[in-house]
């Protein structure tokens, strides 16, 4: 009968990690950013490919608030979300509309689509650490950015 229990809690721990997950991503489309720094734990980590070392959580704010800046409308369309232990990973697709200048790209008034992958750990209630993966090429791409090597590389 323990066992059962013990699967049981963890089940339901689980699944109220993918939900404070969810509410994230919510908090996040609605440019919520103190429910955003409320789920996330205050020594919260972030790792994004190409960027050497963990952005604490409070930056990846102030980044998130940047691009919703120049995408105003953008929405998470959460298509997966699967937990296991204090992991969760989430797929989704993240739609916007391109109204504003973004890294020195001025305003297409392009619609994207860009296909991501998150994973987080989550610990007491909060989000400690995460994970992204997203289609950054594809979206230059789609915003019709010339991607080009620099100047004496080929």
């Amino acid at each position: 009968m323990a066992e059962l229990e013990q699967f049981q809690a963890q089940k339901e721990l689980e699944e109220q990690n993918k939900e404070l997950v969810r509410q994230m991503y919510e908090a996040i489309d609605e440019q919520d950013f103190e429910t955003f720094s409320g789920l996330s734990a205050s020594d919260g980590v972030c790792h994004i490919p190409g960027v050497p070392d963990a952005v604490p959580l409070e930056a990846v704010a102030q980044i998130i608030k940047s691009f919703y800046e120049a995408f105003p409308d953008s929405t998470h369309d959460i298509k997966a979300v699967i937990a296991e232990g204090d992991m969760v990973a989430v797929r989704f697709t993240q739609v916007s509309t391109h109204t504003g200048d973004y890294e020195g790209i001025p305003p297409t008034g392009k619609k994207i689509s860009v296909e991501c992958q998150h994973m987080f750990r989550l610990a007491n209630g909060k989000i400690a650490e995460a994970w992204l993966v997203e289609d950054n090429l594809g979206m230059m791409m789609q915003l019709g950015v010339e991607l080009k090597p620099k100047e004496g590389e080929k």
